[in-house]
């Protein structure tokens, strides 16, 4: 018997249930308020990295010499954790020029980079922000979706 494909991949098939639980059963956020996020969260974002930019740099070079000084284990870790929220900042400052656009592109990759950050806290054994963080964070992308085409 041939397996069923998923259509559209499994982070489809994710997109589509987490909207289901954060658009159709959780209640809906005033449209005034959806407006003003849909404004300024661009402007959050680039506050976001700017402020994240001088601690990722100096963990980089911290996480550096923890290579380069026997402790691989730990430093190899460290430079894991560090990657994923990489690639998550990577996801954001790339998403940025969209965002203030109203672009889906950009609002797939704000997703994405819920996501990678939810791996991180899953990796990192983080619940707390986990379930928390990410709950909230999924909730207000889902909220408003509908304002990029």
């Amino acid at each position: 018997m041939a397996k069923k494909k998923i259509e559209g991949g499994v982070i489809k098939q994710l997109e589509l249930k987490l909207e289901d639980i954060f658009v159709k059963i959780l209640p809906a956020l005033p449209a005034k308020v959806k407006e003003i996020i849909v404004k300024f969260s661009p402007w959050i974002v680039v506050v976001a990295l700017v402020v994240s930019l001088p601690s990722l740099l100096a963990t980089l070079g911290f996480g550096g010499m923890m290579f380069g000084y026997g402790r691989y284990g730990y430093g190899y870790g460290y430079g894991v954790m560090w990657l994923i929220s990489i690639v998550s900042m990577i996801l954001m400052a790339v998403a940025l020029p969209g965002l203030f656009k109203r672009k889906m592109t950009s609002w797939k990759l704000m997703y994405y980079s819920a996501l990678v950050m939810a791996v991180y806290n899953l990796v990192t054994i983080n619940l707390g922000s986990l379930i928390i963080g990410t709950g909230i964070s999924m909730y207000f992308l889902f909220q408003i979706k509908s304002y990029y085409k």
